[in-house]
């Protein structure tokens, strides 16, 4: 089946710029889309506000490598926050620099590691795949980093295994 989407921008800061993965016919971001699951109130209140200190971190001093948990295959930049022990909460993302951050989606840890999750899975090969592409464009050029900035085709297909 082919997924169409786009990466744009959903918030700017000093010195880094948050962007988002933005499935085709989804109204939110899968970053908005990650928070919409966790409302106020939910049982993992405190979790998310985990996850919320480190993004705040992160906005203040920028994505530096030791804020992420590695995920995905080496050297795609696919990671996860918190990288806190103890907490069941994800946020997948992909770290281009320390000026630019692409999030996923998320949820809670229901496995042992997100290839044995049927929830996480999908969320973590999107981003792996997403960061393929990127490293391509940008080694032909239709993609280019400039500051904390993504100048380019942002708008990405691809072929979900069944």
């Amino acid at each position: 089946m082919e997924q169409k989407y786009n990466i744009e921008l959903i918030e700017e800061y000093e010195d880094i710029n948050f962007y988002s993965i933005h499935l085709e016919g989804e109204e939110l971001s899968e970053f908005e889309n990650f928070f919409e699951n966790f409302p106020e109130g939910c049982s993992y209140d405190e979790e998310i506000d985990v996850v919320i200190s480190w993004l705040d971190k992160i906005s203040e001093r920028g994505a530096l490598e030791r804020y992420f948990r590695p995920e995905g295959h080496y050297g795609d930049g696919v990671g996860v926050i918190p990288i806190d022990i103890g907490n069941k909460i994800r946020l997948y993302c992909i770290r281009l620099s320390n000026k630019i951050l692409i999030f996923g989606n998320g949820g809670v840890k229901d496995a042992k590691s997100w290839q044995q999750s049927t929830t996480l899975a999908p969320y973590v090969k999107l981003l792996i795949d997403t960061s393929r592409f990127i490293q391509s464009r940008i080694k032909d050029g239709t993609i280019v980093l400039v500051d904390k900035e993504i100048i380019g085709n942002l708008n990405f297909t691809r072929n979900e295994k069944k």
